[in-house]
C-alpha cells in the first residue's frame, strides 16, 4: 500500500464519512458481516456513549480503541466524543471533486475529457503528497454557480474562468502547469478571479514565495472578492513553507503571520482556525512537547471538545516517539503483530499498574500454550462483573479454556451473558457462536446457529471488502435478515447425512437455509447413492427451488435404476454451484439459465476407497476473506477464529466440536470417503467413476430420450467450466452435432473447449 506523507499534521483534517452502502426496500441484502470492529452503527455508538465497552476488538481503528481505553479507565465518553472518534477520518482528503465535475458540465463547451481529478503529487520513496483538499472544490463550485448566475452559462468570460480553474486543478497533480493568458478586455471580476487562481496554482505548485506575494497583493485590493480570505491564505502559505523547510527562521515567520491573524478584527476569515494552526506549528516544531500536552489534554475525565483532532496528532506523534504515553502504548500493544512480546509487555504492565485495560490486552494476545495464560485467566475470574473490562475478560477466559473445562460448565457461563439486554449485535453474535459450539443436541444447535448481520435495510456503516466466506448465505426471519455464522456452517458440514436431513426438516429454520441444506444434502445423497435421501430432498426442493420443479418431480416419480440415476445427474448439470459442503457452495438464484458458479468434477470413488483427502474442510475456510490480519498460522494448528472473525485480537478462538456432534464424527468421516475426489488425487488407479460420464453413457444408450440433446449441450459447458475428464466436452460436442445437428442445443453449441 502506498505510504502517504501529510504536509500538515493530522489536526488540519476535516472529518469525512466513510462511503457506505445503503440498501433500501428494493436494494441489495445486507453484508453477512456478524462482527464489526468499527463503531459505525448507531447501536454500537450508543453503547460506547453510555460507557459500555463490550468486547474490545483488537482489529478496531486506533480512535475506537482510544474510546475503549477511556471507558476501561473510568473516563467519560459521551455522544459527541464517541461520534468524533468513531467516524472514520481521511484527513482533508475527502474527495469533493465529483461535485465540481458535475458543476463544470453545466457550462456549454466545457471539455468532456475532464472526468477525474488527481489530488496528489508523487513524493520521494513511493510516497504521495496531498495538494488539493475538499474545500478547494467546494469553493470552485460556489464560485462557478455565482459567475454563471451573474453572466450566463454561455458567456465567453465564464468559459475563460473555467479554463483557468481547470488549469488550477491540473496543478494538483502536475508540475509546470500555467494558466491560460487573460484577454486584455477581460472584465474586472475575471481579472480578480484570475489573480486568485494564479495564487492558488502557485501554492499547489510549491512556488510558495510567489503565492505569498500574490495573496498579499489580493489583501491590498479592496475591490477583490477574495480580499477577505487573503490574510488567512498568507498564513497557510507561510505555514507550508515553514513545514517544508523545518528551520528556525521559517517557524519564526509562521508565528509572526499567525500573530497577525490573531490581531485582526473579530470576524476576519480564518480566526477560528488559529488554535488549529498553532497546533500544526507545534507538531512540527516541538513534537515531544506537543505529545506531552496532548496526553494531558486527552486524559481528563470529561472528553476534550476537539478530542478527535487532538487524538489524531497524539497517535501520529506516538507512533514515532521512543517512549509512548500509556494510552498509545496500550493501543499499540493490542494491535501488535509480535504476539509473544505483546503478551509479555501487557502482563508486565498489568502487574505494575493493576489497570484491567492491560489485563484485557494480555488476554487478547494470549494462547492456551502461553505459560502466562493460566494466571491471566485466574486474574480475570477475580474481576468484578461491574468492571467495564468484564465482558472482554470473560470472552477471552472462555477462549483460553474451551475444551479444558466441561461443556456444561461453560454453557452455564455463556447463557447468562446471552440473557443480557445490553449486548451489541457484535457481542451477541460472538457469544452465540461460542454457545453454538457447546450445543448438547441438534435442536439446541439450531436455536443458536443464526446470527443478526450488520448493515440490514437502509442502515449505513457497511464496510466494503470485508466479506465473510460463503457470502450471500442470508435468509429472512420475518422482516429481518439472518445468517448462519461460520461456526454453524463448519458444524453442519461435519455432520453425517442423516443429521443434516433432520436439521433440514426443522420448520423454524428460515426457508433459504432449508434450501441450502436440501441442495447440499441432495449432492451428498447422489454421491452416496442414498435413494431415500435423494427422494426426501427432491420432494423438498420442488417447493424450495421451483425453477427446476419438473426435474425434482421426475426424480421422485422414477423407480430406482438407470433412468432415475440419469434424472439425478441431469438436474445437477443445471446447477453449477452444487456442492456437498456449505464451505464452497453458492445458492442458485434467479431463473435456471442465470444460475451461476462452476461445476465440480464429480468423480466418485468406489466403496472402500481410502481417499487421502477424506477430511473435513478446515475451519479456517469459513473465516471472512481478510488479508494481512496479523495472524499466527505458524503458532496455531487451527488458524480459524470463528466467533470473532479475527477482529478481537491475535488470540484466536479455536474451533470446538459441540458435544452432540462428537459421536457423529466417525460416521461423517466415513461418508466423506465417497464424496467427489479432489483434483490432487490419482483417479487412474482409484476406480472412480464420473457422474458426467454416466450421463453421457446414458444418452448414447437412449438416443430418443427428449433430454438427450440438452444433456450434451450442458456437458459441453461442464467441460469448459468444470471438470473436463477424458475430454468430456469434445465427446459431448461430437455426439451432439452428429446425432442432433438441427436441434436448438446444437445451434447453441458451435464450439467446445478441450483444455
Amino acid at each position: 500500500m502506498t505510504r502517504r506523507r501529510v504536509l500538515a499534521a493530522a489536526s488540519i483534517a476535516a472529518v469525512a464519512l466513510l462511503a457506505v452502502r445503503a440498501s433500501g426496500s428494493g436494494g441489495p441484502p445486507p453484508l453477512p458481516d456478524y462482527v464489526t470492529a468499527n463503531a459505525l452503527q448507531p447501536i454500537d455508538r450508543l453503547a460506547l456513549a453510555a460507557g459500555r465497552v463490550g468486547i474490545v476488538k483488537g482489529g478496531a481503528p486506533a480512535p475506537v480503541l482510544y474510546l475503549d481505553w477511556r471507558l476501561l479507565n473510568g473516563l467519560a465518553s459521551g455522544a459527541e466524543a464517541t461520534d468524533a472518534l468513531a467516524t472514520p477520518c481521511c484527513g482533508e482528503r475527502q474527495d469533493n471533486s465529483y461535485a465540481w465535475l458535475a458543476a463544470r458540465r453545466t457550462v456549454p463547451g466545457a471539455s468532456p475529457d475532464v472526468y477525474y481529478i488527481a489530488t496528489e503529487r508523487q513524493g520521494p520513496n513511493y510516497t504521495s503528497i496531498p495538494t488539493c483538499f475538499g474545500d478547494a472544490f467546494d469553493t470552485a463550485v460556489v464560485t462557478l454557480k455565482d459567475r454563471v448566475a451573474r453572466n450566463g452559462a454561455e458567456s465567453p468570460w465564464v468559459r475563460a474562468w473555467l479554463a483557468a480553474q481547470d488549469a488550477v486543478f491540473d496543478g494538483c497533480s502536475k508540475t509546470g502547469v500555467a494558466l491560460p493568458p487573460l484577454d486584455a478586455a477581460a472584465p474586472a471580476w475575471l481579472r480578480a478571479d484570475h489573480a486568485y487562481q494564479a495564487a492558488a496554482l502557485a501554492l499547489y505548485d510549491g512556488r510558495l514565495a510567489e503565492a505569498e506575494r500574490s495573496f498579499a497583493a489580493i489583501e491590498r485590493d479592496r475591490q477583490s472578492p477574495w480580499q477577505p480570505l487573503a490574510l488567512y491564505l498568507q498564513v497557510r502559505t507561510v505555514l507550508r513553507a515553514a513545514i517544508t523547510g523545518s528551520d528556525a527562521a521559517g517557524f519564526a515567520r509562521a508565528h509572526a503571520a499567525l500573530a497577525r491573524l490573531q490581531q485582526a478584527p473579530a470576524g476576519t476569515y480564518g480566526k477560528g482556525e488559529i488554535d488549529r494552526i498553532a497546533q500544526i506549528l507545534e507538531y512540527h516544531e516541538r513534537p515531544a512537547a506537543l505529545l506531552a500536552r496532548l496526553d494531558r489534554d486527552l486524559g481528563t475525565v470529561a472528553p476534550a471538545p476537539d478530542i478527535a483532532v487532538k487524538f489524531k496528532d497524539y497517535w501520529a506523534l506516538s507512533e514515532t516517539s521512543p517512549v509512548k504515553p500509556e494510552a498509545a502504548d496500550w493501543i499499540a500493544t493490542v494491535q501488535t503483530r509480535d504476539r509473544s512480546a505483546g503478551v509479555a509487555h501487557a502482563q508486565g504492565q498489568w502487574q505494575a499498574t493493576h489497570r484491567t485495560a492491560w489485563l484485557v490486552a494480555a488476554l487478547s494476545l494470549a494462547t492456551p500454550q502461553d505459560g502466562a495464560s493460566a494466571a491471566l485467566v485466574a486474574d480475570a475470574a477475580r474481576t468484578d462483573p461491574r468492571d467495564p473490562a468484564w465482558l472482554s475478560l470473560h470472552y477471552h477466559a472462555m477462549r483460553l479454556t474451551i475444551g479444558r473445562v466441561p461443556d456444561d460448565v461453560m454453557r452455564a457461563q455463556v447463557d447468562p451473558v446471552l440473557a443480557r439486554t445490553d449486548l451489541t449485535p457484535s457481542d451477541r453474535n460472538i457469544f452465540l457462536a461460542i454457545r453454538t459450539q457447546l450445543a448438547p443436541t441438534l435442536a439446541d444447535f439450531a436455536v443458536h446457529a443464526l446470527r443478526q448481520p450488520y448493515c440490514a435495510g437502509s442502515a449505513t456503516g457497511c464496510i466494503d471488502g470485508d466479506w465473510p466466506a460463503g457470502d450471500g448465505l442470508l435468509g429472512r426471519r420475518g422482516q429481518a435478515f439472518v445468517g448462519l455464522g461460520g461456526d454453524a456452517r463448519v458444524i453442519i458440514d461435519r455432520l453425517p447425512l442423516a443429521s443434516r436431513l433432520a436439521l433440514g426438516r426443522d420448520p423454524d429454520l428460515p426457508r433459504d437455509f432449508r434450501l441450502d441444506l436440501a441442495l447440499t444434502n441432495y449432492a451428498r445423497g447422489v454421491a452416496l447413492r442414498n435413494t431415500a435421501a435423494i427422494d426426501e430432498t427432491a420432494r423438498a426442493l420442488i417447493g424450495l427451488l421451483p425453477q427446476v420443479r419438473a426435474d425434482w418431480a421426475r426424480i421422485v416419480t422414477t423407480a430406482p435404476g438407470p433412468n432415475k440415476r440419469f434424472a439425478e445427474i441431469f438436474v445437477m448439470a443445471k446447477i453449477p454451484s452444487l456442492r456437498t459442503d456449505l464451505a464452497d457452495y453458492t445458492r442458485p438464484e434467479g431463473t435456471e439459465p442465470a444460475f451461476s458458479g462452476y461445476w465440480t468434477n464429480w468423480m466418485i470413488p468406489p466403496v472402500g476407497h481410502q481417499a487421502a483427502a477424506a477430511a473435513f474442510p478446515p475451519a479456517s475456510g469459513y473465516m471472512p476473506e481478510r488479508y494481512g490480519d496479523g495472524g499466527n498460522a505458524s503458532e496455531d494448528a487451527d488458524p480459524s477464529d470463528l466467533p470473532c472473525a479475527g477482529k478481537c485480537g491475535q488470540g484466536r478462538f479455536p474451533f470446538h466440536t459441540p458435544p452432540f456432534a462428537v459421536p457423529l464424527v466417525p460416521a461423517a468421516l466415513a461418508e466423506r470417503q465417497r464424496f467427489p475426489m479432489s483434483d490432487g488425487e490419482d483417479r487412474a488407479d482409484s476406480g472412480a467413476t464420473s457422474l458426467w460420464d454416466e450421463a453421457l453413457a446414458y444418452v448414447r444408450a437412449h438416443p430418443n430420450d427428449p433430454r438427450a440433446a440438452e444433456t450434451l449441450y450442458r456437458l459441453i459447458r461442464v467441460g469448459r467450466w468444470g471438470g473436463n475428464h477424458n475430454h468430456l466436452g469434445k465427446r459431448a460436442f461430437a455426439l451432439l452435432h452428429s446425432r442432433y445437428p438441427k436441434s436448438i442445443w446444437a445451434k447453441r453449441s458451435p464450439y467446445y473447449y478441450n483444455g
